[in-house]
């Protein structure tokens, strides 16, 4: 008789992803299950590189053995050990109703055998997960606590590299150090973070962990807004606060200053920009959408392909228009796309003046003193909370206001470093080739220029271009 069995394997942790761990494992129990009459194992259950004790966890390959044991496609499951399978003991009692609905399950360890499907049987394996639940109870404790006095004083934890720094976590790797650098200045002037995450991937750019797979963008965005970037010392992408109520600053070289990094947070958390005040997102396709407007209605004009347009044909591929639309677009205006693009880049070129000003010093935040000042009285507090000094009840009470005008403070700040480097990173040589620039960086040099440009009808019949339709409104 062939004993149909689900072969299950973990680990919690595979810092170099090559699955050893569950391969030893995986063979321990086949020669385990070999050696009885019978057993064959039609199926390994593997969950690498997955915490068992952890609640918010979802183990995949454990929950499909759960799901194929009890509608009968396996006879029974085979694993190295029993805290392999679980380390809570609510994944043990679903495994128990499990063979109590089907009492003719086999249940094998290579280490100990329990017959799940008997009150004995269970009782004995409550009672080693009860065991390994508190073991592992007992070193997330101390962990917690070691990871927190390395938080406070500054000093790495564990894992892998954090992208930018070499093996040591100290000393900043050259070259990704560049590309976050060059990201930041991406970001700052206007570039998307998709556009910049499809570079990445075409560079083949991995993570530190390197599973192989092409960056994603919440990995990317992840490593751009690390706290680390400008030294601060992070506890799950946040910085830490240290005992005195300061963020802990960390023993590592930086990459950034603090200014720069709050700006592309900012960036990338949505601070309502200039643009965006004024209805100019700069998640368009095409150069002018959005900064041509109507002559006869004022409505901003935007642009899609010619239906008739076909790869060889002449003519514009693509024509900007007024929206004919009840919101107010007239429908009246509509222009070629590609030579009105030529025109204003022409435009922009040929403004000697305007694009060799020169450099203004960045204006300093209004509010900094201030905004000092309430961190320090905030720290203060809380130093004297720690210290026993004053209740904790009092000081919550004089923190309140303060954290409210300190996040009101440093909404204005990220704003206005926001506006400083976007200014300074829209300052574009020209000299490089225009198309080769992203979309988004090509828009913020036309609207760092010029506000809008008018667009007056051309009359019916009109096909040839004609510049003095045009009426440019120029940035101040």
């Amino acid at each position: 008789m062939v004993v149909r069995l689900g072969g299950y394997a973990r680990i919690s942790l595979d810092r170099d992803g090559e699955e050893l761990g569950v391969d030893r494992q995986m063979a321990d129990y086949r020669q385990m299950a070999a050696a009885r009459p019978g057993w064959t194992v039609v199926r390994d259950y593997i969950d690498n590189d997955l915490s068992a004790y952890k609640k918010n966890v979802v183990r995949p390959e454990f929950e499909q053995l759960l799901a194929d044991l009890k509608a009968g496609i396996l006879d029974g499951l085979i694993a190295y050990d029993l805290d392999r399978l679980w380390r809570q003991p609510r994944d043990l009692e679903r495994l128990i109703d499990i063979f109590e609905e089907r009492k003719s399950l086999i249940f094998s360890t290579v280490s100990n055998d329990y017959d799940l499907s008997t009150s004995d049987g269970q009782m004995m394996a409550r009672v080693m997960a009860a065991a390994a639940k508190k073991a592992s109870d007992d070193t997330a404790r101390r962990v917690a606590r070691k990871h927190r006095e390395l938080a406070d004083s500054g000093k790495n934890g564990g894992g892998f590299p954090p992208f930018g720094w070499k093996a040591d976590r100290i000393t900043v790797d050259p070259v990704q150090a560049e590309l976050i650098t060059k990201a930041h200045d991406a970001l700052l002037s206007g570039t998307r973070l998709s556009t910049i995450t499809a570079e990445w991937q075409e560079k083949g750019i991995r993570t530190s962990r390197n599973t192989g797979k092409p960056i994603t963008r919440v990995a990317l965005k992840g490593i751009l807004t690390n706290p680390r970037l400008a030294g601060f010392r992070a506890v799950k992408r946040q910085k830490h606060i240290g005992p005195d109520g300061k963020p802990v600053m960390g023993v590592w070289e930086p990459i950034c200053t603090p200014e720069r990094l709050d700006a592309v947070v900012a960036v990338l958390e949505g601070v309502k920009t200039q643009y965006k005040a004024n209805n100019l997102s700069n998640n368009h396709k095409y150069l002018l959408s959005g900064i041509l407007r109507c002559a006869e209605c004022g409505t901003r004009m935007m642009a899609n392909m010619r239906a008739s347009w076909k790869e060889g044909s002449k003519g514009s591929r693509f024509m900007y228009r007024c929206p004919a639309s009840k919101d107010g677009g007239c429908g009246k205006v509509s222009r070629a796309g590609e030579p009105l693009d030529l025109y204003i880049i022409n435009l922009i070129h040929d403004a000697e003046a305007r694009l060799n000003a020169p450099t203004v010093e960045p204006a300093e935040w209004p509010g900094a003193a201030r905004f000092s000042e309430v961190e320090q009285e905030i720290s203060e507090l809380i130093s004297a909370m720690n210290g026993k000094k004053i209740s904790a009840a009092t000081a919550i009470a004089m923190l309140e206001p303060l954290e409210r005008e300190r996040d009101e403070l440093g909404y204005e700040r990220n704003r206005h470093s926001v506006e400083q480097a976007k200014a300074a990173a829209a300052v574009v040589d020209l000299s490089e080739e225009f198309e080769r620039l992203p979309i988004e960086r090509q828009r913020a040099v036309v609207m760092k220029h010029i506000r809008a440009v008018v667009v007056r009808p051309a009359g019916r019949g009109a096909r040839k271009f004609n510049p003095d339709l045009l009426e440019v409104v120029w940035a101040a």
